[in-house]
């Protein structure tokens, strides 16, 4: 694990590149005038309502590792009619 450090002006400037190695796992330091005066680091918060399996999803895309879906119903699934096909049947039958 590795440890960053940015002072606050580099950090506006780098926001994406601090937090993609807080995704990967490093510390990252926030410094103030020369001193620290926050870390960000990479954490597992439980959410209200949140299941002990949503918990391992989420724990799984913030690894990389899957890629969460959107969310919603899947719609119906409706088969494509064919005209003639029941003719077609009823005669091979024959």
């Amino acid at each position: 694990m590795n440890c960053l450090t940015y002072g606050v002006r580099e950090l506006q400037a780098n926001l994406g590149k601090a937090l993609r190695a807080v995704q990967r796992g490093d510390r990252v330091i926030i410094t103030s005038r020369g001193r620290a005066v926050a870390i960000l680091a990479k954490t597992d918060i439980e959410l209200p309502g949140e299941s002990a399996a949503d918990r391992k999803l989420r724990r799984l895309a913030a690894e990389g590792r899957i890629h969460l879906g959107k969310a919603g119903s899947i719609a119906p699934y409706h088969a494509p009619r064919i005209d003639g096909l029941t003719e077609q049947v009823q005669a091979d039958r024959r």
